[in-house]
């Protein structure tokens, strides 16, 4: 092996901080071992990353090596709460990790602290160099929503509204669909002022709850994620169909 392929296989190998202007992140690698619904899993981590965290793990994570992950950007129909679809969701899930290897990227702010609750970690995920993250990916299937207080912008707005538009996932149900769809509307268009909650997964024989998230002008003029400098939440196609 010569002396560049070292420096090649060292680099894929070995979890980085990325310290580019705007936000840093750190990057890491593992194995998902279980999947609760959607968009939380656990990942057994790589030797090589588990000491690279360890600042950053509680004393049982480094001891055991696994820690919690939640797709960052996205919402799922949480099995917590029975949401339906929750079961469809997760088995989408199931299939993009599959045991392969991941690679891990969370948010680390300017004072270094990462993007992390007591109990997991909020990242975008990707399995082995695909492109598409598998939170977008799961957003792209119809089986999680684009979150719109913490978006990463334009290209999972895009994918939601091909999702919907194709009536892929929760969107071939009517109920889901026409919830998503009005909230939506008002939130892209003229009526954004009124768009104050967000509509939950809706069950046949229940009465719709409503999410306790509130807009943002914030996040819907800034996304705090973008992975596609320069576009923005506005100017997206309208969602509703004939």
């Amino acid at each position: 092996m010569n002396h560049h392929l070292k420096i090649t296989a060292l680099l894929l190998l070995c979890p980085l901080i990325n310290t580019t202007k705007g936000a840093d992140f750190l990057m890491f690698n593992g194995r998902a071992t279980s999947v609760w619904d959607g968009d939380t899993f656990t990942v057994q981590l790589s030797e090589t990353s588990r000491q690279f965290l360890r600042p950053y793990l509680t004393p049982n994570e480094f001891l055991t090596g696994v820690v919690a992950v939640q797709l960052a950007g996205i919402n799922c129909p949480e099995r917590a709460r029975n949401h339906p679809f929750w079961q469809q969701s997760r088995l989408q899930l199931i299939r993009y990790l599959n045991n392969r290897l991941l690679n891990i990227q969370i948010e680390v702010n300017s004072i270094g602290q990462v993007n992390r609750s007591a109990s997991r970690f909020f990242a975008v995920v990707r399995v082995g160099r695909n492109a598409m993250a598998v939170n977008q990916a799961m957003v792209s299937a119809g089986w999680a929503k684009d979150d719109f207080q913490y978006s990463f912008g334009y290209p999972y707005i895009m994918s939601q509204w091909d999702a919907m538009n194709r009536r892929r996932g929760i969107w071939a149900d009517p109920d889901q669909y026409h919830a998503e769809n009005e909230f939506r509307i008002r939130l892209y268009g003229t009526e954004r002022s009124a768009c104050e909650t967000y509509p939950e997964y809706r069950g046949r024989d229940d009465t719709p709850r409503k999410f306790n998230q509130s807009t943002s002008t914030e996040h819907a003029q800034q996304p705090r994620w973008r992975e596609m400098p320069g576009k923005t939440r506005y100017n997206v196609p309208q969602f509703k169909n004939p």
